[in-house]
Parts: structure tokens; sequence; C-alpha cells
């Protein structure tokens, strides 16, 4: 009867069920408003999105067999230092929160650790206080809305880091816009016998626009005699 309060991590690679359940859980849940002054109606108020939910509460991790001890596969700290490994993971936390008789609360959210506090008291135990905020997972929809898998929720991030570091390198890369003493010596022959002829010209402000890669190209086009 009542409550019980599961975590895992990696499509349940590792579970963990909560062994004290605390006398009370915080859910917090707002939406976002935005309010306009219009002429003919005064104030009016525009309904926003519903923010992602963050679920706290405060118990301990005990060291002694309470006959109110749900879990016994870790001892005090042990659990702490569990949670704090699937921090350091940086994977999306799976809390599931299931109800029975006069309780009346199921959760199944992904959510990150936002705060994980706490300390050993004089008989052992370890009382923590934890903060948990709920993360979008990029769900589609497939095959009756199935969630992104933890793999697929990898490929994407990793995906995105990729395009992140290219975008990073182009907007580093140096752009040479004049024959001046940026130019590289090597290249200017070249350069210059392109803007001779017609065949390079600046744009804007007379600028060039050549990167290192279209230079170093138009140099070996040169000296393979394909530029008459």
């Amino acid at each position: 009867m009542g409550l019980n309060i599961y975590m895992s991590i990696n499509n349940g690679e590792e579970v963990m069920k909560l062994p004290v359940i605390p006398p009370k859980i915080k859910i917090t849940s707002s939406q976002g408003t935005e309010t306009f002054e219009t002429a003919g109606y005064g104030l009016v108020r525009i309904i926003g999105c519903r923010d992602l939910q963050g679920i706290s509460w405060e118990s301990i991790f005990p060291v002694h067999d309470y006959p109110f001890r749900r879990d016994n596969s870790m001892q005090g700290q042990e659990y702490a230092d569990k949670l704090n490994s699937w921090r350091g993971r940086k994977l999306p936390i799976r809390l599931v929160i299931t109800s029975s008789g006069f309780a009346n609360l199921d959760v199944n959210i992904a959510c990150a650790i936002s705060v994980l506090d706490g300390e050993v008291g004089s008989n052992g135990d370890f009382n923590y206080s934890i903060q948990l905020d709920e993360v979008d997972l990029l769900n589609y929809t497939l095959n009756n809305e199935e969630e992104l898998t933890v793999e697929q929720y990898n490929e994407i991030m990793s995906r995105l880091t990729a395009i992140e570091e290219r975008l990073n390198s182009v907007e580093d890369a140096k752009i040479y816009n004049w024959m001046d003493d940026n130019m590289p010596e090597w290249a200017k022959p070249t350069i210059q016998k392109l803007m001779d002829r017609g065949y390079i010209h600046g744009i804007g402000e007379n600028e060039l626009g050549l990167t290192m890669d279209i230079i170093r190209a138009l140099v070996i086009l040169d000296n393979a005699g394909a530029i008459k």
C-alpha cells in the first residue's frame, strides 16, 4: 500500500528503488502567460505552454533495518554515490512513482538531478534532499508514440555536437580579403594574376572573401598550368 519510488538509467540498465518513502513530495509546474494592453478590451492575457515539472523531497538512505525500509540493496551513502555516478554519465534519469490504496500519485518522467545534498547523521543514516527537473527527450511519433530511446537520443546529440563543431570551425576560419601583409607571400602571384585577368574581384568594399582552402586550391591550379 502507499507509494513506491524508482529511479533508473539507460532504459533500465540500472534501477534503484527508494529505500524510505519521504513524508512529502513537492511537485512544481508552472505555465507561461503574456499580457497585452489593447485599446478596445483593456488587458488581454494569453496562455502559454506548460513548463517542465520539478520534483523534490527530503528523506534518508538508511543503514539500519527499519520496519519501514523497502530496499536493502545498498547501505546509507552508497545510494547517494550511485546517484552521483549516474549524474556523471550525463544521461536522463527515469523517475517512476507508483501509488496504491490511499495514495494518489503516479509519475513517469525523464529528468535530471539538479540538486543532491546530504550528510551522515549520528546514527549512520544518510540524510539527503533531492531536486529533479524534467527534461525533454525529443519525443517522436513512431508505432503509437514510442519515446526516443537513450541510444537514439545520444546519436542525435552526437550529430548536433558535430554540426556545432563544424559551424564553429567555419566561423573561426580566417578570411583573406585584400592583397596586404596578411596574404601569404607564396599565394600573392597567383591571386594577383587572377585579379588582373578579372577571374576574381572584390565585393562590398572590394573584399575578396578567400579562405585558406580556396587560396591553396587556386595556387595548385596555377602551378598545374590550369590558369592562363
